[in-house]
């Protein structure tokens, strides 16, 4: 474990500490930083905490009861704002999406000292107005922002004059992942899993449904299994129950260690119409089960090493994402190939790694204040 000399006071902030792949970065770090002897406190504006984490936690929202009114906004602004000012911490690093630019012109300007913003989507105006005006107001006084791929940083450096980008993968703890992906499932067979958010079709579980029931895996009892939760889940549900796929694809929902399913799986299958860096490929791979993804805009190109450790599939086209899912379950030899090569090929993410590249931002930060 690194020796660090300086001890840190670090806050993460996200809207909750469960489901997304931002907010298991942040858990992720936690840990690190912690083991650093830094203190770290997580800022949660709401929303559930399931997510294995360290440190102290402020959840905003147990803090104001009632509706989202301007009253209790207001009472959340004061609630932050003294947080904020008492704790004076040394960083804030913010993993959130930014949808209401008058809410986090305030929060940015008034409220965060020393901010570091990362940007977790190749979608930008999740996290940056689209006019430069704008965007210069919010982030007027960021003093860095993180993107979590060599894809997004180049594209905020081609549509954004921001200078202080700098690019910082998002983590993964090997040693964790050991300890728990050898639990038991409520499964038994052979299956090919997906994961995601089900509120709004990015992952595009609609794509996947139909490509697996045009493979040739129901038909060999290979079964779908998707993991995650959401206001679209009885959508596809009902999807599969249209084509005659009831039986074979399974909707678990939730499920407190997807590394189990992961590991048993056969393979991962991504779909998705974007992405930053999708944690579900480099969570698969450490659990040592390859992958099979669309190649969209930034992320899985960053991962996947074709024909290596996975399978990149030219982005959007179904033909090609059938093809490939029969080709991984048929072609024995290129499966255990990619399998064989999973866990050495993510070396880079590692936690170590990336916690070191963190430090350093904070060293270089610090020295330039």
């Amino acid at each position: 474990m690194t020796q660090n000399r300086t001890s840190y006071k670090i806050c993460l902030v996200t809207v909750t500490l469960s489901d997304g792949g931002a907010e298991r970065c942040a858990a992720t770090l936690s840990h690190f930083f912690v083991n650093q002897g830094f203190e770290v406190h997580h800022l949660v504006f709401s929303g559930r905490i399931e997510y294995d984490y360290s440190g102290e936690v402020m959840h905003l929202a147990q803090h104001v009861s009632g509706s989202n009114g301007i009253v209790s906004r207001i009472k959340r602004f004061t609630i932050l704002k003294k947080y904020l000012k008492e704790q004076n911490f040394d960083f804030v690093i913010d993993f959130r999406v930014k949808r209401f630019f008058l809410q986090e012109f305030i929060i940015h300007n008034y409220l965060y000292k020393n901010h570091i913003q990362t940007i977790h989507s190749n979608k930008l105006d999740s996290y940056m107005p689209k006019n430069k005006f704008l965007d210069n107001l919010l982030n007027k006084n960021c003093k860095q922002l993180i993107a979590v791929s060599k894809g997004i940083e180049e594209k905020i450096k081609t549509e954004y004059n921001f200078k202080n980008i700098h690019q910082i993968y998002n983590p993964i703890d090997f040693e964790k992942i050991k300890e728990v992906k050898s639990e038991s499932i409520d499964f038994k067979g052979d299956f090919i899993v997906a994961a995601g958010s089900m509120n709004k079709n990015v992952k595009q579980f609609d794509h996947l449904i139909e490509c697996y029931s045009k493979s040739n895996l129901p038909d060999k009892n290979i079964k779908l299994i998707i993991l995650g939760d959401g206001k679209l889940k009885q959508d596809w549900i009902d999807l599969a129950d249209r084509i005659g796929q009831k039986e074979n694809i399974i909707f678990k929902g939730n499920v407190e260690n997807p590394f189990a399913y992961y590991s048993k799986a056969l393979f991962t299958v991504l779909t998705s119409k974007y992405e930053g860096l999708p944690m579900v490929l480099i969570e698969s791979l450490a659990c040592e089960t390859p992958v099979v993804a669309y190649n969209c805009e930034t992320g899985p190109s960053e991962i996947i090493n074709h024909l290596q450790n996975g399978l990149l599939v030219e982005n959007q086209n179904k033909e090609a994402m059938i093809a490939a899912i029969n080709t991984f379950y048929e072609d024995k030899n290129l499966y255990l190939h990619c399998k064989n090569n999973c866990k050495t090929s993510i070396s880079k993410f590692e936690v170590e790694n990336i916690g070191n590249q963190w430090l350093s931002l904070f060293k270089q930060l610090k020295n330039e204040r």
